[in-house]
């Protein structure tokens, strides 16, 4: 055989997708058969929900942390600012609770952290360990107030029947 003619043989070789190749390998390494071009398509639809749902449901655990700090604090704020502002005294060191203040200002400190709370929410008592039944608050009760909110999450959509009812309270000693 003479040099051009080995020449040709190997191109010939190459372009059949024989043995000696070159560096680009052979053209059946490069398209998948025919039976398993849809293979890739079926397993992404089979991970897609499944990932999708683990994805929504850590968005969903971030918001739950916040919308639990954000009651907590409008619990500490309703109940700071009733300490301050929402106890009306009256004769004889007898106090009463002016709620409208103490609901205000913890709808407020939601409304800071971009939580949407309403005055139905917010629960102010005065709790007084010698006398559990009054409606007044003395010196030595606690005031305590709690925040309710129904937490609806983004999974909703596949789980219906979810709802988180979060309550956080806050007391403070009135002086």
């Amino acid at each position: 055989m003479t040099g051009s003619s080995k020449i040709v043989a190997r191109l010939k070789l190459n372009k059949s997708g024989g043995a000696n190749c070159g560096w680009r390998g052979s053209r059946s390494l490069l398209l998948p058969r025919r039976g398993l071009r849809g293979q890739e398509l079926v397993e992404f639809a089979l991970v897609i929900p499944v990932l999708a749902l683990f994805v929504f449901g850590v968005l969903d655990v971030g918001r739950i942390f916040h919308v639990l700090i954000a009651i907590s604090n409008a619990a500490r704020e309703g109940a700071r600012y009733g300490m301050s502002y929402g106890i009306i005294r009256a004769v004889n060191n007898v106090y009463s609770l002016d709620e409208t203040v103490i609901d205000t200002a913890a709808v407020k400190e939601a409304a800071n952290l971009a939580l949407k709370l309403t005055a139905a929410q917010v629960t102010p008592t005065c709790q007084d360990d010698n006398d559990p039944d009054a409606d007044t608050c003395a010196s030595g009760a606690r005031l305590r107030v709690v925040v309710t909110y129904n937490f609806r999450p983004f999974l909703l959509m596949v789980f219906p029947s979810i709802g988180l009812d979060l309550v956080r309270d806050m007391e403070m000693v009135i002086p």
